[in-house]
Formats: C-alpha cells, structure tokens, sequence
C-alpha cells in the first residue's frame, strides 16, 4: 500500500514539474479570450497620461558622457521627471527666462536629461494630462513643446522647455528634484549604457542635438508578433461587435463580402473585420459640431480606446491633425505601439498606421486598428547575441544611397555643391533611432527585424541593425 501510495505521489509530481516546465519555456499567445473582456471592470484604463511619453531621452552624465534610452518604462527617470515638471506647469514662484533661438541643451556638459517627444505636443494638454487645474505662464509662452530638459549641473536646477523655436528655462527653489538626480546616479552606477555623441563631433557637421553612438554593447531581444484578428471565430467577432456596437448580437445585422470580410450593422454603427487583419469602425455624426475641441477629443478618444480597442498596451500618441467632415470641425490621432520600450515601424503600404481614430468633441466617428500581439518564445532565445550596428556605421555605409536621395529631394547636381556636398547630406539627417520593423506579411509568429530608422527630407529609411541593408522607405 505505501508503495503504492508513493508511486501515485511521484506520478504527481513529475505531471506538476511537466506542466510548470512548459509554462517557464513556452509563454503561449494570449488568444482571442484573453483580449475580448467579457465585464466592463476588466478593460484596460487608458488615460491621456498613457498617450504621452518621450519617445527617447539623452542623458548627460557631466564630462560631456551622454547615453540615449529608448524605453521610458526602464527606469524612473520619466515618472520622477513628469512629478517635477506637473510642479514647475503648475508653481506661482517659478522665474522664466527667454533663452536664444539656437539654444541647444543637448551641447550642455553638465548633468542633464532631455526628453524628446515624438511630435510637438500641445501644452495645454500635457496640464490636462497630468491634473494642473491652474496652469501658469508657461503654457501661453510654449503654447507647443516638442522637448523638456531639467538640468542638474552646478547650481540650482532648472527647467528648459522648448517647442516651435523657443525655448524658455524655468527655475523654482521650492522644487524637489532629489528622485530625478538620484536616478541618473544609479543609471550611472549600473553602467548598462553606450556611449552617445553628437552628429557634429564625429562627421563635422552642424548637426550637434542628434546623437550616434560609435559601438553599441547592448543587445536587442528577439521579439515575434501574431495578428489574432485574422484568426476570430464567429462567436469572438460577435462578441466583438457586441462590445464596438452596444448591442446584442440579435439586433445586430451581418453581412458576410465575397472576399471573406464581415460586416456588422446596427442602426448608424458599422463595424468590419477585414481580411487584412484590421477592424474598421463608423458612426455618423449625430450632432453638428463647428468648433473642435482638442481635450474634449482626446478625452473622448481615450474612452473610446479604454472600452471597445482589443489593446491599448505600448500605445502611444503618434500624431495629432484637424480634419473636417460636411462642415464638422474634429481631430485625427494617429497611435503606434512600442514594444520593450522600443518603437514600431509598420511597413505595410496597405496599412500605413496602427491605430487611427477621428474624434469630433464627444463623439467617435471612425475607428480603425490593426491587432499585432507579441508572442514571446524559448526563454533561451529571448536575446539575440549579434552585436548589431551603430549608427554610425549604418550612415558609412549607405551614404551613397542617402546622397543620392538628397539630391533627388533637392532637385540640384552633385557638381553644383561641391566640396559641401557631403556636410549637406549629413545635416539633411533630422532624426536617428533604434526601432523594430513589423513588415506585416504573416499572421502568425512575425519576427520583427532591428533597424535603425533614419528620418531624413521628408522621408524615413529604415536599415536593417545587423546588416545596414535598406529594408524599408516611406
């Protein structure tokens, strides 16, 4: 009896270590369930204050040593920053001081962390976001911001805001800046950086606030993507359009096109799952409106996207423009996602952005989102080993290919610029950054490929991480 007992005990544990292995080296895509709440209380909140963060933040240690960080999540540099900023918005002590046009605190020596934002972001806004009920001069001076600095150096700390030309330095002694100095020294102490420096240092142009580093010691995790959408079932469609549409599915009208995409229909609600992985949402106007409100639409938009979006994780405020519709004055906001910290490039022409939404005050017009869920796999090849290109490297060896596209941009022949050819083309460069690019041609298990995405006259290259090869142009 006991040997029995024993057997049945040890059959067990051996079925309990089998099933705890495959949880710890397979982590299995969420599924179609685990993205269609099925209660109010388990959407996922997604406030104002979720759609904006920097898209990337230098970091100068003194010494001239500066590192750029991608992911705002890492540390808790962005969040102790955000509470010294809502401060400075907010303070009736602050001292501001116009500083000049040109004004780079990038060329700074001295402690200091800039925040760069991925499109000028409204002022105004940023106080709604962060609860300033009595915003002060700040806001009417930068009306727009596209970057903060708070700098740290010698003497009392002080504030840079700097948007559509201007910047402003904003200093207050009743600020506490202890967490945002107390992190940049552990950011320092941990030395799991690279080293940064700018465009200007290393090719002798005058481009001196983008920033390159010569080698890079970090590593980029192998990150797959699946589309759950293409997958749905009837009975998740329904519930779906349940969710978008209000109402239960026995009111609901359907129609099913020759090409495998499904309607929804109930009253002047549409809701379509195309082929091509996305879902399109329409509601017409129920009422006029002939005065955009941009607070009232972003609140509206994240209320649409905390209640009907499959996902709002790693969504981020991309883009913000006014349209018009018979007369009807509202707002496009364009989101895209990161994932690990690191932004997403699509590269599907037919779907040019992840999320798009047209807010009109209190009401949501159109909806539409492409689902992209990261599936991650063995817990032994989460890091990819290759050492992958700098920057630098990458602009060595696709000048050519960049010179090229300049002069196609510029309309000029190579022989009318001469000797200054070279500084022209470097200083044409806008913008550098490590990205992930989702080429979006499987529905399941898509690797995303590393690059390196250059924004430059109007356009942005990607370059594969590893290879410099061009994989992607827009």
């Amino acid at each position: 009896m006991k040997e029995k007992l024993k057997t049945i005990l040890l059959f067990i544990l051996v079925g309990s270590s089998l099933m705890m292995t495959q949880q710890l080296w397979m982590k299995l895509p969420k599924g179609i369930t685990g993205i269609l709440p099925s209660q109010a209380s388990s959407y996922t909140s997604y406030n104002i204050s979720d759609m904006i963060a920097p898209n990337k933040y230098l970091i100068t240690f003194g010494q001239n040593l500066k590192t750029m960080l991608y992911d705002a999540n890492k540390y808790g540099m962005w969040n102790y920053s955000r509470i010294a900023i809502s401060s400075a918005l907010s303070s009736r002590s602050i001292r501001t001081e116009e500083l000049k046009n040109d004004y780079k605190p990038e060329q700074s020596g001295e402690r200091m962390v800039t925040f760069y934002f991925p499109e000028r972001m409204s002022t105004y806004i940023l106080t709604k976001a962060w609860d300033v009920d009595n915003p002060n001069s700040i806001m009417d001076t930068i009306p727009n911001i596209e970057k903060i600095s708070i700098g740290l150096g010698s003497g009392n700390p002080f504030f840079v805001f700097s948007g559509e030309g201007k910047n402003l330095k904003v200093t207050d002694s009743a600020i506490d800046f202890t967490n945002v100095v107390n992190e940049i020294l552990r950011i320092e102490g941990l030395k799991e950086y690279d080293y940064y420096y700018s465009l200007s240092e290393v090719f002798e142009t005058t481009q001196d606030d983008i920033f390159i580093p010569y080698e890079i010691k970090q590593f980029l995790p192998i990150v797959y993507v699946s589309n759950d959408v293409s997958e749905m079932t009837n009975p998740e469609k329904n519930q779906l359009a349940e969710r978008f549409l209000g109402k239960n599915i026995d009111y609901i009208r359907q129609i099913v096109e020759s090409n495998g995409s499904t309607i929804y229909i109930y009253d002047n609600k549409v809701l379509k799952f195309n082929q091509n992985g996305t879902i399109e949402y329409f509601h017409s106007l129920e009422e006029s409106i002939s005065e955009r409100n941009l607070y009232l639409s972003l609140v509206t938009a994240s209320e649409f996207i905390s209640t009907k979006a499959l996902s709002a994780k790693g969504m981020y405020l991309a883009r913000t423009e006014e349209i018009s519709s018979e007369g009807n004055l509202g707002y496009r906001f364009t989101f895209r996602y990161r994932i690990r910290g690191i932004p997403v490039l699509l590269g599907n022409k037919e779907v040019q952005e992840y999320v798009q939404i047209e807010a009109f005050n209190n009401q949501v017009r159109s909806y539409k989102q492409l689902f992209r869920t990261e599936t991650e796999i063995s817990i032994s090849n989460l890091i990819d080993r290759r050492r992958i290109l700098t920057s630098f490297d990458v602009i060595d060896r696709n000048y050519q290919f960049l010179e090229n596209k300049y002069l196609e941009y510029s309309g000029q022949a190579r022989i009318e610029y001469g000797d200054d050819l070279t500084q022209m083309v470097l200083s044409s460069i806008e913008d550098i950054t490590i990205s992930f690019f989702d080429p979006n041609l499987k529905d399941r298990e898509e690797r995303l490929i590393g690059v390196w995405q250059i924004r430059a006259h109007g356009k942005v290259y990607a370059f594969n991480a590893y290879t410099g090869s061009l994989v992607y142009e827009r």
